[in-house]
Formats: structure tokens, sequence, C-alpha cells
């Protein structure tokens, strides 16, 4: 059967006891190395796990591995035997056992078992041997509690099976880590006069794993624990349990020499821990170590200083190089007012690599300590500070040095400062040190760059040197220190020239930058200019206000500005304003003024009153010609108009405003051939850089759609002439809306109509007001014919658009039947249609901007025949979204929603509503540099389908091909 596994091997003590053994099963020691314990390890920890876990595979396989490590180890014999007899392998387990007495003989855990016949019923017997089994299965077992109470006979507890039973439970403990139990058994043992060295040393290992330093301390010093590492534990146990006066005590008596450096590093550590109270301790331990013998130096040495322990700092010092410790060298001669001395540790500290760093804190403390002057000499050995990370501090404290004692600054000192540095940071820096030195050559000569970096005091330093030898030079110095910086004085010489330089913005913010208390009545008006320029008119108005206060003299300047003031929040004030101006001193400006308001109040015959006096006053004013110009138009008098614009436009031929107001009177004076040049003119203009004023409400548009605007304007001009043909042809009778015969229903229809256009012979009338027009057209007959070639009309009639803002035109036409078919006759048609695209950036005409545009448009048409005695009513919405392929090029797909009424005069109305998605394909063509593209060709593809209708079919598909020219 398998039998109890032993109990023998425990886990690693903690890392500070590395000395110590990792097995200790007996009293007899392993004829295992130390090295072969560090390997054998593993492999019986991982042997022991299986063999709980009753894994024989990897139990003997772990066991045999550190047999085979260690062959001559008692150990790994016993362990492999014991997992041989677990498993049922007696023979090999016999085997494993003899060959081990080939080494240990003398071994008494090589003694053979006893005999079977021998063998007693242990479970009730209390002899040594059953109690040790018992222990044992017990500690097999995991209960610790039962082999500790086997334990409590006093009889076996001093017999070997029980001291043999008591270690087992304490490596069994250790390697289940129940530390408390574990030592509790290590004392049993002492206090059974039974503990080993090696038993001693896990004892003193547990206690400081459990944070007993003190016991472990006192079980040291009872004796076979002095080792430096052990010395070394106990004093690191001592430190992190606060125990600081035993720490202390400890170190006091133990002077380990230590094999390695880091374990003396930590010794010393202890040392500074308690150099405040016991320093002798840290002072008189001699390490064995360069390293660590500077670095108990270095942790001395400012205790030392601290406590004024000169004698003991310099002892300290004298035992090391005389170029080393620089630092603590310069706090002692420092403290004891060497200050010569600490200049020259401080030299030599900013010489060593980085010691730049060191300029600051050094040079700060000679200061502090009382000694500028070497201070002073230790800065301006390192000037200009090259690369110091602290370059603005140390700039910044020899200027300080400099205004506590210029005198002890030389000419050389001077000179050296008054180089220009390389850099304008540097330079900013540099200028306080020479102002402190009161030093304005060298000002000038670091300033004469006049960088726009300088700060506002270096600026008004500046200006302050320059004085009255140049004062323009002091003017723009004042001027660029009050833009950082101001103050009333520079603020108000600011003011005063900004606005002489037209800069309004800056002479504003200057003038409020001055206290009204601060400012004078002129200064006030001057102020109030400024504001009134800078379009600020109610910071204009308190000025103003603060200068009525003053008592300031109320003449026609101060009317003036206050007409502008008032302007913005109170029209009629302004204009009263402007009245008590125009009394004391007629001006043109102030009845152009004037005339403004009178033109936003409406009344436009006073304006030109106005405007016709300013002229009189200032008849070379090009800019009062063009104002003039406007007012004529308000007073419906174009022909004045015209001339005052173009008396404005010879005096200014590149403006572009003029140029557009002179195409827009002469068309509407209907001079078609001179608003025809003028927009040639306005292209040519837009195409040299200019910016004209857009067309109608198309101000937004870019110069490409404002030049296209132009072309199309031009080309309309100068057209009398305008033809245009459209077919479509469906797959069934619709009621789709036409402009043939409305009303109608046709399969197909086709259409060709010219018309006329009339340049109107009296004034203001609008370009297309009258047109005469004829036109041909047919539809697809009673047959449903595909093509549009039956009942051939003759139309001939008047277009009128009597409205110049709305694209409304009124039609009469007389139609009259061609070649005589029976299903025509004469008629007399009157119309009425409206078209709407709501805006131009949403007709359908060509858009030069842009990759694509929406269009829309809202057609109306009511149309009476007069022999038929029927009304036709049409209201048609179309939608599309215009993707430009190429220049002059698109894809429409559109959507429409589509009306149409019949009044057939015999009691009845038919009504035809329906919906259409289609997709159209536009050309334009034959554009030129003046004229926008004067052709179109369209196709387009189109369903419909009638949500109610009069007629049979609901659905139809239609091909339609428009052309204009």
């Amino acid at each position: 059967m398998k039998r109890p596994w032993p109990t023998r091997c425990a886990a690693a003590l903690f890392a500070m006891a590395p000395a110590l053994p990792l097995c200790a099963a007996g009293q007899q020691p392993d004829s295992a190395s130390r090295y072969q314990q560090f390997l054998l390890y593993p492999h019986r920890q991982a042997g022991f796990a299986a063999l709980r876990a009753n894994d024989e595979r990897t139990a003997l396989a772990e066991f045999e591995r550190a047999r085979a490590l260690a062959p001559r180890s008692i150990d790994t014999a016993l362990d492999l035997a014991e997992a041989y007899r677990h498993f049922g392998h007696a023979d090999k387990a016999r085997t494993v056992l003899d060959d081990q007495r080939r080494y240990t003989p003398a071994d008494p855990r090589l003694r053979a078992p006893p005999p079977a016949e021998a063998a007693v019923d242990c479970k009730v017997d209390n002899r040594p041997v059953c109690r040790a089994q018992r222990g044992f299965d017990a500690l097999q077992a995991g209960q610790l509690e039962r082999t500790q109470a086997e334990l409590a006979a006093a009889d076996f507890a001093r017999s070997p099976e029980g001291l043999a039973l008591r270690r087992a439970l304490v490596q069994r403990s250790i390697y289940l880590g129940d530390r408390v139990r574990a030592g509790e058994q290590l004392a049993a043992l002492d206090a059974l006069g039974q503990l080993g060295p090696d038993e001693r040393a896990q004892w003193f290992n547990l206690l400081l794993l459990q944070g007993k330093p003190l016991e472990a301390r006192d079980l040291q010093a009872r004796g076979g624990l002095g080792t430096p590492a052990q010395d070394l534990a106990v004093a690191l146990g001592l430190s992190a349990a606060g125990e600081r006066k035993a720490l202390a005590d400890y170190l006091a008596v133990h002077q380990p020499a230590f094999d390695d450096e880091k374990d003396e590093r930590q010794w010393v550590n202890l040392l500074a821990q308690v150099g405040r109270t016991r320093p002798e301790l840290l002072d008189l331990y001699e390490a064995r170590f360069p390293a660590n013998a500077a670095w108990q130096a270095r942790s001395s040495l400012p205790l030392a200083i601290a406590r004024h322990d000169d004698g003991a700092a310099q002892r300290l010092l004298a035992r090391l190089p005389k170029d080393s410790y620089r630092e603590e060298r310069f706090s002692l001669a420092l403290a004891q007012g060497r200050y010569t001395d600490a200049r020259e540790q401080a030299e030599a500290l900013v010489a060593q690599p980085d010691g730049h760093r060191l300029l600051d804190p050094l040079s700060y403390r000679l200061m502090d300590a009382g000694a500028p002057d070497q201070a002073q000499r230790l800065l301006l050995a390192s000037y200009p500070f090259g690369g110091n990370p602290q370059a603005g501090t140390l700039f910044a404290r020899l200027a300080v040095l400099a205004a506590k004692q210029a005198a002890a600054f030389s000419a050389a000192d001077r000179a050296q400062l008054a180089r220009p540095l390389e850099s304008v940071p540097l330079r900013i820096a540099q200028v306080p040190i020479l102002a402190a030195l009161r030093d304005c050559d060298g000002i000038r000569q670091v300033m004469s760059d006049l960088s726009p970096d300088y700060p506002a005091e270096l600026w008004r330093q500046l200006g302050d040197c320059y004085g009255n030898e140049r004062p323009g030079l002091a003017e723009y110095a004042y001027a660029e220190a009050n833009k950082r910086k101001p103050d009333p004085d520079t603020t108000r010489a600011l003011a005063y020239q900004a606005y002489g330089a037209r800069d309004y913005a800056t002479a504003l913010q200057a003038w409020r930058a001055v206290p009204v208390e601060h400012m004078k009545p002129d200064d006030l008006l001057a102020a109030a200019t400024t504001a009134m320029s800078a379009e600020q008119p109610g910071v204009a108005r308190a000025w103003l206000d603060s200068y009525a206060a003053q008592g300031g003299r109320q003449d026609h300047a101060y009317w003036w500005l206050r007409a502008q003031a008032d302007e913005p929040r109170d029209a009629a004030l302004a204009r009263t304003d402007l009245e008590n101006a125009i009394a004391q001193h007629p001006d043109a400006r102030y009845y152009q003024r004037l005339a403004a308001l009178q033109t936003q109040a409406g009344e436009a015959r006073p304006a030109l009153t106005s405007l016709q006096r300013a002229a009189v006053l200032a008849p070379e004013d090009d800019k009062l010609a063009a104002q003039l110009g406007y007012a004529y138009l308000q007073n419906d008098a174009p022909e004045q108009a015209v001339v005052q614009f173009e008396r404005a436009h010879r005096a200014n031929p590149d403006d572009p405003k003029l140029t557009w107001q002179l195409l827009y009177v002469h068309q509407k004076l209907g001079d078609n051939v001179q608003a025809r040049s003028y927009a040639a003119q306005a292209i040519d203009q837009l195409d040299a850089g200019g910016t004209g004023a857009a067309v109608a409400d198309s101000a937004a548009q870019d110069e490409g759609q404002q030049r296209f605007e132009l072309r199309r304007l031009h080309e309309d001009l100068g057209r009398k002439w305008r033809f245009n043909a459209d077919m479509t042809l469906g797959d069934t009778v619709s009621s789709a809306a036409n402009a043939a015969n409305p009303g109608q229903s046709y399969r197909s229809y086709f259409q060709l109509e010219g018309q006329y256009r009339f340049d109107p012979p009296w004034a203001g009338a609008d370009i297309n007001t009258l047109a005469a027009y004829a036109r041909l057209f047919a539809g697809s007959g009673s047959g449903g014919s595909v093509w549009p070639i039956h009942s051939w009309m003759l139309g001939v009639g008047v277009h009128w658009k009597p409205l110049t803002t709305q694209n409304i035109v009124l039609s009469a036409e007389q139609q009259t039947p061609v070649g005589g078919s029976r299903f025509t006759r004469n008629d007399t048609m009157l119309r009425a249609a409206g078209s709407w695209s709501f805006g131009p950036h949403l007709n359908d005409d060509w858009h030069a901007a842009g990759h694509g545009w929406w269009s829309q448009n809202f057609y109306v048409d009511v149309a009476r025949y007069l022999r038929a005695k029927q009304t036709v009513l049409t209201a048609d919405y179309q939608l599309g979204w215009h993707h430009k392929l190429a220049d002059g090029q698109s894809i429409e797909p559109y959507a429409r929603v589509q009306f149409t009424g019949i009044d057939r005069n015999r009691g009845s109305f038919q009504r035809d509503g329906r919906v259409g998605l289609g997709v159209q394909w536009n050309l334009w063509f034959g554009e030129t540099r003046y004229d926008a593209y004067p052709h179109r060709f369209s196709v387009a593809v189109e369903g419909q389908h009638a949500f109610t209708s009069y007629l049979r079919e609901k659905n139809a598909v239609f091909l339609i091909v428009r052309t204009a020219w």
C-alpha cells in the first residue's frame, strides 16, 4: 500500500539569509553542497507536490532527477526511496537505500524498518515510535494540530522520535507559511536544549519575517548568529520597526566587515539614519569600499555642518582628495566667512561638466551670506551665461548687484556689459543691467537694432536715454513702450502721433487708456475725432460730453463731431447737430451728411437740395458728383443722374461701382447701346481684378458667377431676335402642360417660335416690355400618333411684360389653322403666365461657380380661348439638381408636381394632377468674351403618374427635346 510521505524539506526562508541550508530533516549533515541544494530545491518541491497529488509519474521523475544531480546525498536517497515505497515499488526503494549506505553507513535514517512480525497497533499504543507514526500521519494529512497534540506528551517530546517529529513539524510549518507555529516549535526545541545551528538560523529568520527584530537581536546575542549578513538583517528589521534608539544601540556595538559593497552601503545608510542623534557612529565607521567611504563622508558632512562641528567636517574632508567634495568645502568656507575661498570653490564647481547649472544657487548663497562682491565676480566670470537654463535669473541678479554697488563695476566690466549680445532675449536681459548702471550709451548701443520684441520697460528706458537729443527716435520708443505697457504721458503722445498717421485703432486704444481727469479740452476733442474715425460713436459721445462739461468751445467742429456721434443712436438729433454746424460754418461735408440722413428718412427732395448746395461748395468733388447722381435717380431724374455719374466716372474710370451704375442708368433710359458698352467695361474691370457691384441680389456670388451675369446681360442687351423650339414624344395621351396649346391633351406635340423685341421709345421702360412673335405648332392628332405632325396651327401675337421686377408676361394671340384640318379652327387666346425661381442662385441658367447647383421653377399659366369659351389653368413646380459634366454642360435629375384645370364652359371643370421624375441633359454653347452662352439644347426623359385625371391613362413616359437660340 502507499505509505505516508516524509516531511523533511522546507521552503527557502527569505532573501536576507542566503547562507542557511535549504533542508534540515535531521541532525546529520547532508553530503550535498550548498550549490547542489540550490539546484535540488525546485525538483524536490515539485516531487513533494506530485506526491501529495498521488501523481506517480511526475513524483518519481522529479525525485529521480534530484538523485541524479546529487547521487551521494542522504536526502535525495530518502526522498526517492520513500516515493518508491509510497507507490508500491519496495524493491526499488531497498536498492536506493542499499546504494546510499556506501556513502553514509552510520546515518540512523538508513536503519531497516522493523520486521512485520514486530509490528504493533500504533492507533492505541503510546510508545514513542507509535506517537511518531501518528504524528507523521497527521503531518501528511495536513493536520498540524494533531501532530502538535502528540508532541504535548512530555516523555515523547524528549525522545529521539519526538524530536524528529517536532523538527518535521517545523519544516512542514515553514513550507506551509505558518511562521507562528514554526516559531513556537523552534522555541520548544530551544527550551529542550535541542536547537541546532541551522534551526537557530531558521528561528532567527522567522523572527525577522514576523517583524520581531528585538527578539531576533536577543537570539543573535545568545550566540551562533554573528555573520555580517545577520547583523545587517537585524539592523534593517529595527529600522523598519521604527526602533531608532534600539537601532542606534545595536549599530554602536556591531562593526561588521562586509564582503559585499551593497550590504555595506545599506549599513552606512542605517548609520546615517541615526546620525542626528548619534553622529559619532557615522563619523567613526571605517568603510571598506571607496564608494561607500565617499557616501559616508557625503552623508556625514551635512550633519557635521548643520551642528556647526567644523572640526568633524574638516576631519572628514581631510580624508578625501582636495578636488573632491567641493560643494561641501564651499558650504564650510561660506559658514566660516571665508568668502574668497568659497568663491574659488564655486568657480571650480562651475568649471565642472554641467557645472553651469550650479551658478544660480552658488551666486545666490554668496549674496545671501553677505558677499555681493564675490557673487559679482563669480557672475561676471561666466557672463553672458550661454546654455544656462537659469540665465534669466542670473541676468536679474547681476542687475540687482549693479544697482546696489555700481561703483564696484570697473570700466572693463561696463564695456563687457555694453557689447550687444547675439539674440534679442539676451539683449532684453542685458539692458536692465545697463539701466542699473545708468549707462545710456550702452543702452543705445545694445538696442540699436530697434527690435519689436523688446518689452515696454526697455522701450521706455530707450526713450529716456534718447531724450531731447533725438526726439523722433524718442517718440518712436515711447510709442513702442505704450504698445506694451502704457502710462498717461506716453499714451497721450502716442495718441496724437497715431492719429496723424491715420492709425485710428491704435490712437483710439491710446486715448481710451488715458483717464478723463488727465485730459484737457483739446485732448477730449482729439479723442472724439479719433473715436469717430475708428467708428466708435458711443465712445466719441462720452468724450464730447466730458468736453462740454469742461466748458469746451461749441463751434462748428464740435457740432460736426456731435452729429457723427449722435447719428447711430438718434438720426433726428444728428440732423439738428448738422444744422447747428451749417449755421456756424457751411461746409460741403456737413451738407453731404445731412443729405444722407434725409435720404434715410425718405426725404428724397430735401436730400437732393442739400447735395446741390454741397456741390456748389465743392464743384470738383467727384465723390459728391456720384452721390448727386444717386439723388437724381431717387427723384426720378435719370437724365440728370447720368450727367453726374459720367462726371464721376471720368474722374474715376476704374471704379467698377460707377461703371455698374452707368450700366443701370442707361438701361433704364432705354439706351441699350450705351448700356452694353458699360457692360463690356465692367467685364474688362472684372478681368483686370476689380471688384464690382453685384447684379440685383447676387452680391454674394463669386467672381466667376458675377462675370457670367455680366456676360448674360451684355448678350441680352444686344439681342433683337429670339427663336426656340421644343418637342415632346409620349407613350400615351397626357395633359402635360404645353406652351403650344394650353388645355389640350396630346400624346406628342411640337412648337417653333420666333419673336422680335422692340426697344421702347419712352423713358423708364424695361428692356423686356414689348415683343411681337409668331409660332407654328402641331400635335399628335386624334389618333394619338407618335409624331406631332397633325393639326398644324399658326399663332401670331404680342408679349407684354408690365412689371420690371417680376417675370410675368401678358399675351394676346390669334391662332389660325394651317393645312385645312377639320379638327382645328380659328380662335383668339388671351394668356397670363408667370415664372419664378425665387432667387438667381436657383434659376435654370448656367452657373459658373461650383460643381453644380439646385434649380427650381414655379410656373403658372392662365389662358382664355374667346371663341371656344374655355379657360385653362396650369400650375407646375419643378426642382432639379444640375451636375456639371464640363463647361456649358450638365446632367439634371429633377422632379415635378403639376396641376391642370379646364373650364369647358359647359358646367364642368376637369382636373388633372400628377407628379413626374426625369433626367435631362443640357448643353449651352456659343459663349464669347463678352457674351454668355446664347444657345441651349436639352434632351430629357420623364415619367409621370396622375393621382387624379380626367384621362384614361394614369402613367406616361415622355422624351422631351428643347432648343433656344
